[in-house]
């Protein structure tokens, strides 16, 4: 890919991929740093010529924020963790408030399955646009999304994060 193909990618595409990184972080600054880590990774991987740039560099912005915040530790990480113990049943149970919640739930899930969640959750893609984005089947994202959503329940459960119904947001 030729420099002048780079700076027209980076020119088209840094904006929406800016505002995805900060939705997902909390901080432009952040996010600033987070498109240009992007599109490191997006040149070093040589993606393939039938993929869309775009679909690429979303996916790969995506899973880079969603590091970060696992990276990241805070007091409310340290928070989160003590308040995991399976001994404090008189509690009430929390909610899912933020990103950093979104993070600790989703540990230990592949990429892929981050990266569907996210665009159908969180970015409001159909099961059909995901899997045209990602190269996939529709059936494969739908399996995909049912995994996700049994890891999370299971790790909300044993941590004490209130279900949230997609009914009560509307």
């Amino acid at each position: 890919m030729s420099g002048d193909q780079v700076a027209e990618l980076y020119r088209r595409h840094a904006p929406a991929l800016q505002r995805r990184c900060a939705s997902i972080v909390g901080s432009s600054d952040e996010a600033r740093d987070l498109v240009q880590e992007t599109f490191a990774r997006f040149l070093a991987a040589k993606a393939q010529d039938h993929v869309s740039p775009f679909a690429v560099l979303y996916r790969i912005a995506t899973n880079a924020s969603i590091d970060r915040l696992r990276r990241r530790k805070t007091a409310r990480e340290d928070e989160l963790d003590a308040e995991a113990h399976v001994g404090d049943l008189g509690s009430e149970p929390r909610r899912v408030d933020n990103a950093r919640d979104l993070a600790f739930l989703t540990k230990g899930l592949s990429e892929e399955e981050l990266t569907v969640a996210v665009l159908h959750h969180l970015d409001g893609y159909t099961q059909e646009g995901i899997a045209a984005s990602l190269e996939l089947s529709r059936r494969t994202v739908g399996k995909i999304l049912v995994r996700f959503e049994e890891h999370v329940k299971k790790r909300a459960a044993r941590t004490g994060f209130a279900a949230q119904s997609r009914a009560s947001d509307g």
